[in-house]
């Protein structure tokens, strides 16, 4: 399905030159920019203040790090793994991640602009209070995931396993979840207005509110 919303795409160089991970620890403002990084292993660490600009990243693992107040920008993602990382209060705008795992990862009060989730794992995400304008998750796993009180602004849902995630005080007015699917999911019927759902998820909330739904 073609996203119905305006995204704009990282705007990476054409010469990207590669590197290490030891370029980006040596750097006294772990700082990256018009780079490739390809294998790296960080994990379980902390990185404070990093900054990604124009870089394309594969095959990276940073699990369960912790990286405080990350501002990655023009930055494309692919096959990394995020696993129980932290980003939170970060600053994500024009990245793509592309089949990567992120289940557990911490992006709460985070601010997210043109950023894509594609066919990404993100069971157990925390997204609480962060802030989604122009976000496109497109064939994720969702399940358990964390929307608590977010903002959202054009956020696209699409062919997403949402089981059991939680969108308390969050409003879905204007998004389309039609495509998705879940047994249960967490959305207070005060959420639902402005929502375009499916005939048989449709059914599902209607029992929410007490109605009978003749077969």
């Amino acid at each position: 399905m073609a996203s119905k919303i305006k995204m704009m795409s990282p705007q990476l160089p054409a010469d990207l030159y590669e590197v290490d991970l030891e370029t980006l620890l040596e750097d006294a403002d772990h700082e990256l920019v018009n780079s490739m990084m390809n294998g790296a292993q960080y994990e379980h660490e902390v990185m404070e203040k990093c900054i990604l600009s124009k870089v394309l990243l594969r095959g990276c693992s940073f699990s369960h790090t912790t990286f405080d107040r990350m501002d990655m920008t023009d930055t494309v993602l692919e096959n990394c793994d995020f696993s129980n990382a932290v980003l939170q209060r970060g600053i994500i705008h024009r990245v793509h991640f592309k089949d990567c795992k992120l289940t557990g990862v911490n992006l709460s009060k985070a601010n997210l602009g043109f950023v894509t989730f594609e066919n990404c794992l993100m069971n157990l995400s925390d997204l609480v209070e962060g802030s989604l304008k122009q976000v496109r998750f497109s064939g994720c796993s969702l399940q358990n995931a964390n929307f608590y009180g977010c903002k959202f602004k054009d956020v696209e849902l699409q062919e997403c396993d949402l089981n059991e995630a939680d969108f308390t005080d969050t409003s879905l007015k204007g998004m389309d979840i039609s495509t998705c699917t879940f047994d249960r999911v967490d959305i207070p019927v005060s959420a639902l207005p402005g929502c375009t759902v499916s005939p048989e998820q449709a059914t599902g909330f209607a029992k929410l509110l007490g109605l009978k739904v003749k077969e």
